[in-house]
């Protein structure tokens, strides 16, 4: 069966670049090597496309502006960390981050709708995937919780909450599920992902969104996608024990409020760049209180952007963030579906 992307992709450059996106959203949950690998490709291949094409509307993008002012913040948080020679090492990482950023943000801007639906397609037949290989190594006690092929159980949950989010909001829309019961059976597998990695933050998001999104769109089906859900929890013993960490919430903290201590003697210190990058290490003071001796972070987003990179990080990006949500020139393909 042929599958329309629309309108054709003119040169080589073009396949290149189309199919290694491809590939990189298909397979990156998968395989670290393999997504470091089209990573570099892409960087490369797309710099290349964006210097010669001498392309500036790119720079002139709010979004890429505000991203451009958060990397700025990063790197003035290293030159001025506390620990340099630890937080230098940051850049090895962030930096296929900051360029991939731009090269997808330019080649996103040159596909038309159905290219765009057919990226997000792949992003969801990757996340069926992941999801019944992370729940199958449960089930037939490889694992104790689902995880990801390329790192743990946090990336695999982060990873299924996002599309599950952006599933849920798509069940109305015929060219992505031309059958509701497809669209279901699509959400309940990469749930059943979500409720074996056993990671209770990513179920009060993905609860959340089910209510929030539920409430507004899919009324019809709300109550039966929580009874299902419910039913699950409560028949699994494994999952029931977990969820009743969730109500006992204040007795399973698991060192969170230690962190919280901690960050909280500190917080003060260097309220502008922060401590550095990759510092949690050198400036966390009750290590001895921990029940994981093996924490490195301070397992909140914000949190470690702010004693990372201070308040002049953590403002930017929040700016970043909301610029998501308010800016449409670049993404207004993304909007309706329906």
């Amino acid at each position: 069966m042929k599958i329309d992307l629309g309108s054709p992709l003119k040169s080589k450059l073009d396949l290149t670049m189309w199919w290694g996106i491809v590939a990189l959203l298909g397979l990156l949950i998968f395989s670290t090597a393999a997504g470091q690998t089209l990573l570099i490709l892409l960087i490369l291949l797309g710099l290349f496309r964006i210097i010669r094409m001498k392309n500036i509307s790119i720079i002139k993008n709010p979004i890429t502006i505000t991203f451009i002012v958060f990397i700025g913040m990063r790197i003035l948080s290293i030159i001025f960390s506390e620990f340099p020679d630890l937080s230098v090492h940051s850049l090895n990482k962030e930096i296929f981050f900051y360029l991939i950023f731009f090269v997808f943000l330019f080649e996103l801007s040159r596909y038309d709708e159905k290219k765009l639906h057919f990226l997000f397609q792949m992003l969801i037949i990757a996340a069926i995937l992941a999801s019944i290989v992370g729940f199958s190594k449960v089930f037939f006690g490889i694992s104790e919780r689902a995880k990801s092929t390329t790192s743990g159980y946090s990336t695999l949950g982060m990873f299924l909450s996002v599309i599950f989010a952006i599933v849920f909001t798509l069940g109305k829309s015929k060219e992505f599920f031309p059958s509701r019961i497809w669209w279901l059976i699509t959400l309940l597998v990469i749930a059943m992902g979500i409720l074996f990695t056993f990671n209770r933050s990513n179920w009060i998001s993905v609860g959340l969104i089910i209510l929030i999104v539920g409430l507004y769109r899919e009324r019809k089906v709300l109550s039966g996608l929580i009874i299902i859900l419910a039913l699950v929890i409560f028949l699994i013993p494994s999952l029931t024990d977990r969820f009743g960490q969730i109500v006992h919430f204040t007795q399973h903290l698991s060192d969170r409020d230690v962190l919280w201590r901690g960050a909280l003697m500190i917080w003060d210190q260097h309220p502008i760049l922060g401590f550095g990058t990759r510092t949690f290490n050198e400036i966390f003071l009750l290590h001895d209180q921990l029940a994981d001796k093996g924490v490195g972070g301070w397992h909140n987003e914000y949190l470690q952007i702010y004693l990372e990179s201070g308040i002049l990080g953590l403002v930017t990006f929040l700016w970043l963030l909301f610029s998501f949500f308010i800016v449409n020139e670049y993404f207004s393909k993304f909007h309706d579906f329906q």
